[in-house]
This record gives structure tokens, sequence and C-alpha cells, in this order.
């Protein structure tokens, strides 16, 4: 013979659905919170992999004792190789060298002009010279690139050198 009491009694159908929906507004907020996150990671990634791409690529001017270029236009960032026997720049498309995809979702500008040691404009507006020299010698022209996101507002990220330090990657002070 069992005996029921009224104390002992479960949850109610009600007090379930309530704790259910809490849950799932808490889960909803924490997920919201992480969507603008993860443009900025994405950008932090792409500013600190360029940075790497442009050290690597003094690395190589620096062994093969060849003078190496970054170009920034509007068709993103390229590198290339200065051949001295036909005085052409050769672009490189192998890894890391490459296009990045993500070069069509910021925005880039390189400043020099204030930074001494830095290449004077070519006479022949048709002479395509890059923006950064990356000399044999392990030096580089100082420059500062801003990379700024294209569809959304952020601090901008610098990547910067005085020619003789490696590439530093630091947010912008700008909101």
């Amino acid at each position: 013979m069992s005996v029921y009491t009224s104390s002992s009694r479960g949850f109610t159908l009600i007090e379930i659905l309530v704790v259910v929906l809490v849950v799932s507004i808490l889960m909803g907020v924490v997920a919201s919170s992480f969507s603008g996150s993860d443009r900025e990671q994405t950008l932090r990634g792409y500013s600190e992999r360029l940075a790497l791409r442009i050290e690597f690529a003094r690395d190589k001017a620096l062994q093969s004792n060849r003078e190496w270029g970054v170009f920034i236009d509007e068709e993103g960032v390229r590198f290339a190789e200065f051949d001295e026997i036909n005085a052409v720049w050769n672009m490189r498309g192998d890894k890391p060298f490459n296009a990045d995809p993500y070069d069509r979702q910021v925005e880039l500008s390189v400043s020099m002009e204030d930074l001494p040691g830095t290449l004077q404009a070519p006479e022949d507006p048709d002479e395509d010279i890059p923006n950064i020299v990356l000399f044999s010698s392990g030096e580089t022209t100082p420059f500062e690139i801003t990379i700024a996101p294209v569809d959304w507002e952020t601090r901008t990220w610098l990547l910067t050198s005085d020619g003789f330090t490696r590439t530093a990657a630091t947010r912008g002070d700008d909101a």
C-alpha cells in the first residue's frame, strides 16, 4: 500500500516551459554577441597575416639577395621580385604571396610621404614601382598601411615599419 502525500510533487508543464524560454533567450543573447566579434577576429587575422606575409617576403629578399616589392592598389596586395637583368618586377603568385580573397572586403591605404627613406614617384607615369620595397639588405622603405573594412564601421588596423624593425600590426586609435 502506497501513501500519496501532497508535499511530494514534480514540476508543472508551465514551470518547465518558463525555464526553457529563459534558457533560449539567454542563448540568443550570447550567440548574437559573438557575431560582431567574428568579423573583428577575421579583420585582425587578415591584418596579422598580411604583416607576416610582408615579413616573409622580406626574408626571401634577404635570402635570395634580390629586391622584392609590395604593390597595394585596387587589385589588392601583390608581391613581386625584381629582375635586374630585364629591369622589371615579376609578380609572385605562389603561396603565401598569392592573392588573399579578403583584399576585396577591406580598404588599404599606404602612407609614406612624411617618412624618411621613401621612394620618389617615378617621372614616367606608366612605370610600375611597388609601394614598399624590401631590400636584399633586410631593410624596407618605411611605411604605414591602414586597413579598414568596407561594409561596417570599426577601428582600423595599422601595419607599420620604420624600415629596420619588423612589421607590426596594431589597432588604430580612431573610433
